[in-house]
Formats: C-alpha cells, sequence, structure tokens
C-alpha cells in the first residue's frame, strides 16, 4: 500500500477499530491477513473520502448499510462453474469415482459434501453436477447432502437463486447445459430443480465449529489466501474434524498446507491440492 492509499491512522487505531467490530458486528477482521485488511479498508474509506479508522467507524453507526458495504469489498466473490478444469477432471476421476465405487461396494448409500467459502454458488452447483454425472444411474440410490457456507449473506441470496448470466456457461460442458440448466431469456439461465435440491445454503463463519461431522469431501478453494498461517491451521482442524475418515479436502492450486498438516493429511494430487484423511490415524 503506498502512502497515498494508506489511512492516516496508527497500527493501535486499527485495532481498536477491528476490536469495535468485532464487538459491535460480530465481524472478525483479524480472521484476514492484515495487510489484507488495511487494502481493503483504504479502498472503502477513500471512496467515502474518510481519512482515519474513527471517522470509518463512525461511518458505520450512522448508516448500517456500511457494514454490509464492509463485508462485501472484505470477501471477494470471484467464482466460476468449474473453475481450473483440471481440477474438476481430476476430482471426477480421482475422487467421486473411487468414493463413490466403495460407498457402493459397501452399505453406505449417502454422499456428504462441505462447500466452505461459496460465494454466489456456483461451486457446490458445480459439485451436484458433478456427482450426479458420476452417478449415473444409481443417483437414485442415495442420499446426497451438499452444504454451501459462505459469510456474505448478498452472495448466499444470489446463490440461493441459482440463476446466473450466460457468459458464466464458459466452462460448463455442452452436454451439461442440455441436462442441467435452463435458459430463462437471452441472457440469464438456471440452475434445475434436480441439482438445486441437492445444496443448502447457509451464513457461517468457518472460525466457528463444523457444520457436519462426516463429510466425505471438502471444499475450499481461494480462501486461504486471505489468511495468516494461525488462521489457515485452525481452519484446517475444523475441516479435520469435518472429515469422515478416508474422506477428501479440495484446496486451491495456489494454496499449500503447512509442514505439520501435511504429516497429517495424505496427498492424492498434489498439484491440484487434493487431500484425503486417512482411513487410519
Amino acid at each position: 500500500m503506498s502512502e497515498v492509499d494508506r489511512p492516516m491512522a496508527s497500527q493501535g487505531d486499527l485495532d481498536k477499530f477491528m476490536g469495535k467490530v468485532l464487538s459491535d458486528r460480530g465481524l472478525d477482521l483479524t480472521q484476514y491477513r492484515r495487510a489484507y485488511v488495511e487494502r481493503r479498508l483504504a479502498a472503502r474509506m477513500r471512496t467515502l473520502e474518510v481519512r482515519t479508522y474513527r471517522e470509518y467507524a463512525e461511518r458505520m453507526v450512522a448508516d448500517a448499510e456500511e457494514y454490509a458495504m464492509l463485508v462485501d469489498v472484505l470477501t471477494i466473490n470471484v467464482t466460476d462453474f468449474f473453475r481450473d478444469t483440471a481440477v474438476w477432471d481430476t476430482l471426477k476421476r480421482r475422487v467421486l469415482k473411487d468414493m463413490i465405487a466403495e460407498k457402493l461396494r459397501g452399505r453406505s448409500r449417502t454422499i456428504r459434501v462441505w462447500s466452505a467459502g461459496c460465494a454466489t454458488g456456483e461451486e457446490p452447483y458445480s459439485i451436484a453436477m458433478a456427482i450426479l454425472d458420476v452417478l449415473g444411474k444409481d443417483a437414485d440410490k442415495f442420499l446426497i447432502t451438499i452444504l454451501a457456507t459462505d459469510l456474505d449473506p448478498d452472495a448466499l441470496a444470489v446463490a440461493s437463486k441459482g440463476v446466473y448470466e450466460k457468459g458464466e456457461l464458459r466452462n460448463i460442458s455442452p452436454s451439461y447445459q442440455v441436462r442441467f440448466l435452463h435458459s430463462l431469456n437471452a441472457t440469464t439461465f438456471e440452475v434445475v430443480p434436480e441439482v438445486r435440491r441437492l445444496v443448502r445454503f447457509k451464513n457461517l463463519s468457518l472460525f466457528g465449529d463444523a457444520p457436519m461431522r462426516v463429510a466425505d469431501l471438502v471444499m475450499c478453494r481461494n480462501v486461504f489466501i486471505y489468511l495468516d498461517r494461525q488462521r489457515q491451521a485452525k481452519v484446517l482442524e475444523t475441516f479435520w474434524t469435518a472429515l469422515t475418515r478416508g474422506g477428501y479436502m479440495v484446496l486451491g492450486r495456489s494454496e499449500k498446507l503447512s509442514l505439520e498438516s501435511a504429516r497429517r493429511f495424505e496427498s492424492v494430487e498434489p498439484r491440484e491440492r487434493i487431500y484425503r484423511k486417512p482411513n487410519r490415524f
């Protein structure tokens, strides 16, 4: 951040600001990297033409909508259907097929997925489509639950509707478009009920208790880049708790496990950041 961009405030003032936001609004800004918070706050403060964190805190008190704006600038909802096609190809080939084959050999007929940091819903809907595709005629034999969580209520409102601009079709195969999508008009489409019914959206912080305890798959892609090492470790512990033995975890392609976490999780596909909780530990 340049001196021009930096608010005229001390680090102590930033600590006070973050403490006030946590106390008044329940948003823990310390979960993000400090430099990231500074950059995002600076952008919002420039827009409002305020120069100190104290002034910005006063603006939040005076205007309830400003809190929503703060959440919006902190949670950058950049996502696509089937983002990074190589990851999804590997997920279907190495994870879903093996997982489903194992379940068919045994007695379990449930598939439970947690999409953590789901933004506007493209990821969990992509997961649902991929699972239905891999299951094929066996889909009716399974109870599929996909819990999609995010901190941003506005993003979740978009996700729950399942309606998107047609520019987002670029990574969705023609066969998936025919089977899983419905054109509404020249510019928008919707995800069909067969897919939407599998996904449940919930406003949830990653720093609370795990929302499910027997997840077969946890997807958390491009979230860790905003967190410091301590917070990453806390979230990974939550994922470890949520995953069933033998369950899979997928991170963003630019995100790496710490050495300690790498010793706990088995690496399934290092390049695509796909890991597995051991069956025995």
